[in-house]
Formats: C-alpha cells, structure tokens, sequence
C-alpha cells in the first residue's frame, strides 16, 4: 500500500510515518511539503497512491482547493484531511468535496488507525462529537422517510440495509467481514445523514416511507 501524506510540518509527517509503518511494515509513504511538491506527486505516472492524507493549510494555499481538484482528476483516490481546528462547517466542506473523512489532529492514535482502516475499506469517518454540530445537507432534512442513499457509501449502505433487517453490529461485521468497530462508525454516519438517533427510529422511519 502507497499512502502520500502532505502536510507542512516535518515533525507531523515523520509521526505519521512512524506509526502507519509501525502499523503495517508493507505500508510505502511518500511525502509532500506544499500543494506544488503534493500535485507533481500525484501527477506523476510512476506514482500510484492508494491513500493520501491531506493537511488543511499549507504553504501555498488550501487543502480544499487540492482536495477538489484531486478528487476531479482521481476520484476513485480515497482522501482524509487533517486539521488542527475541530471545525464542523469544514468537516462538512471536505466531505461535500469528495474527501473520505476529517481527522483533528489531536486525535488519539488507536482512533486514528481505526479512521483510517475504515476510509481505506470505502467509509467515511467524522469524529463522532463533531457529527452533531455539522450542518444539514441542503437535500436532506430531519422528516422521517427522507433519507438520501446517495450520500452514503455503497458499504454504508448494505450496512442500512442490515440494519433495516434488525440485524446486531456483530452479525453485521460478520455478514461484511469487518469490525464491529467500523460497524459501529458507520451506523454513526447513517444516523447523522438519516436525521435519527436509534435504530428503532430507523427502522420506524423505513417502516413508514414503505407504506407511502
């Protein structure tokens, strides 16, 4: 696996370094100081990134900015960005552009390499105390019976509909042959793009749009 970390702060990218390798010993990284050094990297032919992590503010301009062109150009590129603010509105900004999620960086290191297992098996991941304070999708809204699939992933989505089913998080994790773990992340997603706050609430919401 090739993961492309940029970010300004040499000290960062060199913890990053050390603990995804320290993680997975086949993981390759690469590095990038700056959108111009970043943009070459992923231009060039003979690079081939599986994963990059992306900071928000860089030398020479925003990480949005990269992040909406990159995603033009590879949007099959899974892409998380960091941040040292704890910032709802841009949590959200990133996910409209495309980006596979948004980590603080003050985020703990076991969550981190949850975070980033998840993004790498198609989610997307919010910090969980940041999902209620972000802002409502303009095409989505809190009515029972509005839930948008086309803002979730396609392995959110099979976990909805497990989940319509009544099915456990770890009768799921086994169905999908993931972690209760990242279950858990997921229904944490659905849940904030639903408008609900249970499964039964869910469930009753699904129950309700299917006798319409």
């Amino acid at each position: 696996m090739h993961i492309l970390i940029i970010d300004d702060q040499d000290c960062y990218r060199e913890f990053l370094t050390g603990i995804l390798q320290g993680s997975d010993c086949s993981i390759t990284i690469s590095e990038a100081a700056s959108i111009e050094i970043a943009r070459a990297k992923v231009q060039a032919s003979q690079h081939k990134y599986d994963f990059v992590l992306l900071d928000h503010i860089l030398p020479d301009g925003k990480g949005l900015d990269l992040l909406r062109e990159t995603k033009n150009q590879h949007p099959n590129l899974p892409i998380a960005m960091l941040s040292a603010k704890e910032d709802p509105q841009l949590a959200w900004q990133c996910l409209e552009l495309g980006a596979s999620g948004f980590i603080p960086k003050n985020t703990a290191l076991a969550v981190l390499l949850s975070a980033i297992q998840l993004m790498l098996a198609g989610g997307r991941y919010i910090p969980p105390h940041i999902l209620p304070h972000m802002p409502i999708p303009k095409n989505s809204s809190n009515t029972a019976g509005k839930n948008k699939h086309g803002q979730l992933t396609p392995r959110q989505s099979e976990v909805l509909e497990l989940l319509y089913l009544g099915l456990s998080n770890k009768i799921i994790a086994h169905r999908l042959d993931i972690s209760e773990a990242t279950v858990k992340a997921h229904i944490t997603v659905i849940f904030k793009l639903t408008g609900v706050s249970s499964r039964t609430k869910l469930i009753a919401q699904h129950n309700t749009t299917n006798q319409q």
